[in-house]
């Protein structure tokens, strides 16, 4: 059996976070119940194939028959001296142990021990309380079955009122301290199992913030884990239990709770920022959570609160957007698009292909911006594909978004658009672009063609030939070649204004750089 002992000292450690959380928490609060099903999880190996565990308890700690369990564990020893304090001398535990006798356990320990006295004792109070896979003070099998099946046949037929009820109706001995002492307390701690046992205390404190009036103090609570945690210049059993507390704290209905609070307008930026960074280290638990809100959110400055908060997630957030990007709903599609945007991994440029020729034009100019944003070769290659397409707001988009990546790979397909025929005058818009991109990517190959373009006047569709010029000459002076300076002074002195005048521009912005 000695092989169990380890066993049982984690399944004792989880009886001592139920017995903080029946003590801080309201009855049926979901951390209960969280906790004892824990706590069960850790009984069971030692319950397996019907055998019963059997403890003695002394003051100063457990024995399983004659053997000490961890002897050493101040979190047990505490616990230990807790029982034997209440009169508990043994505890019997059976194979068909449940949550709610976990919880009615914890909860009768939790008693006020004048409640108990009067009560005749905690073997008496826990029979009242009708608990049958757990025992105390009693090691005979044979009685001990006896009285369960008696308490079986009441539950069954409901003449012994309800266990539940009655432990409610006793008082609970919450006892005095609070998480500001603990945190308090950890921050100066710097024995490593004194830390420990801090940190166990901590947990069910915390949980007992998750309210309007505790949050502040939970964030704190949190921060100080996150930080504990990710101290890599600290001792490495003091980083594990810290992220230990942190896994044990963040269940789903916690993260629920941040990203409440995140969304709340009146929180202070300092609060919101911490918010931040404690979903931001908890990103394994908090990204699906914080997805799925964003989803069904539908108040804009908590979109944008929610997207920010993912966009903070980086490139590990990247896989659960992509998935979001086969969503029906136009608009969640545009938000991971958008996020993608924001995160800028060129990764993400392969899921964002397909979307350039999405059903909802919304979706497509979103696509295009987010290429813009996390741009490079990849980003490039794949606006190029849709700068000929025949909806001319989207090939617009993509070909300015050229110019803002300014990958000079785009030049060619650039200068093909301002070289293609157009007498009248139907490609202007794309054109004005092209040149416009061309002078943003700054590539001396774009100047010639450039070049051609200032030069050239037409009688038909004067007006708009004159816009060409004068976006060309603006691009030449954004190149920035020297010797184009002989071209911008003789078109400064154009029959057309507003040739003469951008070229004039130019001029001078190219001598203040050549300067």
């Amino acid at each position: 059996m000695s092989q169990s002992l380890p066993q049982i000292e984690a399944a004792l450690r989880e009886l001592t976070k139920l017995l903080k959380a029946v003590q801080y928490y309201p009855s049926g609060h979901p951390a209960v119940a969280t906790t004892a099903s824990e706590t069960r999880t850790a009984f069971l190996p030692l319950l397996e194939a019907g055998r019963n565990l059997t403890l003695r308890v002394h003051k100063e700690g457990f024995f399983l028959d004659e053997t000490p369990v961890a002897a050493g564990n101040q979190v047990l020893r505490k616990l230990a001296a807790y029982l034997f304090g209440r009169l508990v001398q043994t505890l019997v535990i059976l194979p068909d142990l449940s949550t709610d006798d976990l919880i009615g356990f914890g909860r009768a320990l939790a008693i006020d021990p004048r409640e108990v006295h009067r009560h005749g004792g905690i073997k008496d109070l826990l029979l009242k309380a009708r608990l049958t896979t757990i025992w105390v003070n009693e090691t005979d099998l044979e009685q001990i079955l006896a009285h369960k099946r008696e308490i079986e046949i009441t539950k069954d037929d409901d003449t012994g009122g309800s266990g539940e009820d009655f432990l409610q109706n006793l008082e609970i001995d919450v006892g005095e301290r609070d998480l500001k002492t603990v945190i308090e307390e950890l921050r100066r701690e710097q024995d490593d199992s004194r830390f420990a046992v801090l940190l166990e205390e901590l947990v069910p404190l915390a949980r007992l913030c998750q309210n309007p009036r505790g949050r502040l103090r939970l964030l704190e609570a949190l921060a100080l884990l996150c930080q504990f945690a990710a101290d890599r210049s600290a001792r490495l059993p003091r980083r594990e239990a810290a992220l230990n507390a942190l896994n044990q704290l963040t269940q789903p209905e916690l993260i629920d709770f941040l990203i409440d609070f995140l969304c709340d307008r009146e929180i202070a930026d300092r609060h919101r920022e911490l918010l931040l960074r404690i979903l931001t280290f908890l990103r394994q638990r908090s990204l699906e959570r914080l997805m799925e809100r964003l989803a069904g959110e539908k108040v804009g400055a908590c979109r944008k609160i929610l997207s920010n908060a993912l966009a903070r997630q980086g490139s590990q957030a990247v896989p659960l957007l992509a998935a979001y990007l086969r969503d029906e709903r136009w608009y969640v599609v545009r938000n991971a698009v958008n996020i993608l945007g924001e995160i800028r991994d060129p990764a993400a440029t392969r899921h964002l292909n397909p979307l350039l020729h999405h059903e909802d034009i919304r979706v497509c100019r979103e696509t295009i911006r987010a290429l813009t944003r996390i741009g490079g070769p990849g980003a490039a290659r794949i606006l190029l594909d849709i700068i000929n397409d025949d909806d001319e707001e989207i090939s617009r988009q993509a070909i300015l978004s050229l110019g803002v990546i300014g990958d000079e790979t785009a030049v060619p397909d650039l200068l093909k658009i301002v070289r293609k025929s157009d007498f009248f005058c139907k490609q202007l818009g794309r054109k004005k672009d092209a040149i416009r991109a061309l002078g943003e990517i700054g590539s001396l190959d774009a100047l010639p063609a450039l070049a051609t373009v200032l030069k050239t006047r037409r009688i038909f569709k004067r007006h708009e030939q004159n816009e060409l010029r004068a976006a060309a000459a603006q691009a030449i002076g954004e190149i920035g070649a020297p010797d184009s300076a002989p071209l911008l002074e003789q078109a400064a002195s154009d029959r057309s204004p507003e040739v003469a005048r951008q070229a004039a521009t130019a001029l001078k912005y190219l001598n203040r750089a050549h300067d």
